[in-house]
């Protein structure tokens, strides 16, 4: 898709079905978007076009894109952040933890809410490095008023324990059980 240019119409459509979704079902959605689509300033504007029309709608809608594409697209994503905001719409970024340097960015983006990378929740339970890599993460994450999220969490052992370093959420097959 992104080497045919295709990401902009499959995201657009991937809202579109959401906005679609947000209309019959109860609770929040998420989307990812992809690298490509919101650096393309055309996408954003479109996107954000058809966010308008939709009300209400969006503070039910969370968006998330790749850490590293919010780094490498960083003014992108800023503009981006802005505009979804002030629809009422939840944004994050996915992937995170391993560009923590650029994290001191985080609070001026306005990100509600970061999803940490999967590598770094993998057997946490018997990781004494990651534990305490992600402990300082959550300290320093929720001091700028932004929650963490785990994401594939598949034993109770890992649910146990993200819980225990403060995660506000998690996603994976453990929550499903």
């Amino acid at each position: 898709a992104a080497r045919l240019r295709l990401t902009p119409s499959l995201d657009l459509g991937a809202i579109r079905l959401t906005l679609e979704a947000l209309r019959t079902e109860n609770g929040n959605f998420a989307v990812n978007l992809s690298a490509e689509t919101f650096a393309n300033p055309d996408f954003r504007k479109r996107l954000i076009e058809q966010l308008r029309s939709s009300g209400e709608i969006c503070r039910r809608l969370w968006v998330e894109v790749p850490e590293f594409a919010s780094i490498s697209h960083f003014d992108a994503f800023h503009e981006l952040c802005r505009n979804l905001k002030a629809l009422g719409c939840k944004i994050g970024i996915e992937n995170f933890g391993r560009k923590l340097a650029e994290a001191d960015k985080l609070a001026d983006l306005g990100v509600d809410y970061v999803k940490v990378d999967t590598s770094f929740i993998r057997d946490i339970d018997q990781n004494d490095g990651n534990r305490e890599f992600l402990a300082s993460l959550c300290k320093m994450v929720h001091g700028i008023g932004i929650m963490v999220i785990a994401v594939g969490v598949r034993t109770q052992q890992e649910l146990d324990t993200l819980t225990a370093l403060g995660f506000d959420g998690v996603t994976g097959p453990a929550v499903l059980e």
